[in-house]
């Protein structure tokens, strides 16, 4: 009985040994942690798919209501439109359920059609596809998806980059529409060359040419009808519901659609050095910092990017003048209002927002921080455009001067001890925390080890 007690011991002693080795192979992994860079300023805005998966039953009178009224219209499309049951079912989502989410995404669209359906015809792409944004974001230049597909086009990092498109840590381009516009465009035109059909080029572009190629291997077809069974659900409906979105969107009133299109985007293009402050672009411009950021939602920090030598940024339209003008007499010093600060041991956000005159909450927005710990070897952005006027103060007023006069005048300086707090120093020379604060120009309860106190008695 006492051999089963005695192995049961050393049971335990080895699998309490052998859990401690374990747990401390782990511990160190932490120290070797990688910190991800910050996360945009302005972050995109998230949005509910576009595409609902679970379209109403339509019965056979509304079905041929439909139909009928479509034939009625006589519209010509440069897109090969087809009206079969599954597209009638969209119609019907566009225009009841969804009624309100497709009147402020044709609201939205007036700021870019034009200009897109201008890009689709150097490009050779039918008209019609100006209004794919609708599916895709609603026309919302920050939208994002689950899958971090981003803006009016939607663009994985990964596409977006090998259609010319910066995505990095100063811009994401992909919320560029006007740029992005461009690389949609390249990007459409070489999956219809790929496929030869356009239904299966928009297939691609939603779910991937590899998708799509093993659907059409699988089928032994390259109808879309024929290999949509063989798609994903989100990719089978992306093309009947575009194609209800065109019937849709080319006649509205006919559908009880009624929107007023924002006016078309315009603006200036300047470019400037780079990095330079927006808000010194937006100064020079006579325009708020708000508004540059409007018209370059794809500057992700607020300065244009540092890893280049030169930028180009939008303006409102008529201010290209004034900005040129006021900008040639600002200076290099100037246009330049940030810096990097790599963080010591010891540091704190408010020693840092001292040191350079910046607000905490200003050095937290520029780096997206969501809790004022550091650590040592961090590297931060300063925006030394929120840096509050420093007050100009008599000479002799630093540090060592403010501890020379009072000295003259008899006050005591103590040097702080370790384990020293401000209310055991009150208590020790019978003064009030609050005139020791004043004294020494504390804000807060925070000393450390070697500062050197003011005291007066």
């Amino acid at each position: 009985m006492n051999k089963k007690i005695f192995l049961f011991v050393i049971l335990g002693v080895v699998l309490l040994s052998f859990c401690g080795r374990k747990e401390a192979r782990t511990t160190p992994e932490v120290l070797l942690e990688v910190e991800d860079l910050p996360e945009p300023a302005v972050l995109p805005e998230d949005f509910s798919p576009t595409v609902p998966q679970q379209v109403p039953r339509i019965t056979p009178a509304q079905a041929t209501a439909l139909e009928k009224k479509i034939k009625q219209e006589g519209v010509k499309y440069e897109y090969p439109i087809e009206v079969n049951d599954l597209v009638k079912r969209y119609i019907f989502a566009y225009t009841t359920k969804y009624k309100k989410f497709m009147e402020e995404s044709l609201t939205r669209s007036g700021r870019y059609i034009d200009f897109i359906r201008g890009v689709l015809k150097q490009y050779g792409i039918p008209r019609e596809i100006a209004y794919l944004p609708i599916i895709e974001s609603g026309y919302r230049e920050k939208a994002r998806s689950w899958m971090w597909a981003k803006g009016i086009w939607q663009f994985m990092r990964s596409t977006a980059r090998l259609y010319g498109l910066s995505v990095n840590w100063w811009v994401d381009e992909r919320l560029d529409p006007i740029r992005s516009t461009y690389a949609a465009a390249r990007y459409l035109r070489d999956l219809y060359d790929r496929f030869g059909d356009w239904n299966l080029a928009l297939a691609a572009y939603n779910g991937g040419e590899r998708r799509v190629e093993r659907a059409i291997r699988r089928s032994g077809s390259r109808n879309f009808w024929k290999i949509k069974r063989y798609l994903k659900r989100q990719t089978a409906n992306y093309v009947p519901a575009f194609m209800a979105t065109v019937i849709i969107a080319t006649n509205p009133s006919d559908y009880g659609i009624n929107f007023t299109p924002l006016p078309p985007f315009t603006y200036d293009e300047v470019e400037v050095p780079s990095p330079t402050d927006l808000r010194v672009i937006a100064r020079c411009a006579g325009v708020s910092y708000s508004t540059i950021r409007q018209y370059n939602p794809h500057i992700l920090r607020f300065t244009t990017p540092g890893n280049l030598k030169k930028y180009r940024v939008r303006l409102p339209e008529g201010t290209k003048e004034r900005f040129l003008s006021e900008f040639s007499k600002i200076s290099s010093r100037e246009r330049l209002k940030w810096t990097w600060y790599r963080v010591r041991r010891g540091d704190s956000l408010y020693r840092i927002s001292r040191k350079f005159g910046v607000s905490i909450s200003a050095i937290m927005q520029a780096n997206n921080m969501r809790s004022t710990r550091l650590r040592p070897g961090r590297r931060l952005l300063i925006p030394l455009s929120y840096a509050y006027p420093r007050k100009k103060h008599r000479r002799g007023s630093s540090y060592r001067g403010r501890l020379a006069r009072a000295k003259k005048k008899g006050a005591i300086i103590y040097t702080v001890r370790r384990g020293d707090t401000l209310y055991g120093i009150s208590r020790r020379f019978g003064v009030s925390v609050r005139r020791l604060k004043r004294w020494n120009r504390l804000r807060r309860n925070l000393i450390r080890p070697g500062q050197k106190l003011i005291i007066y008695r």
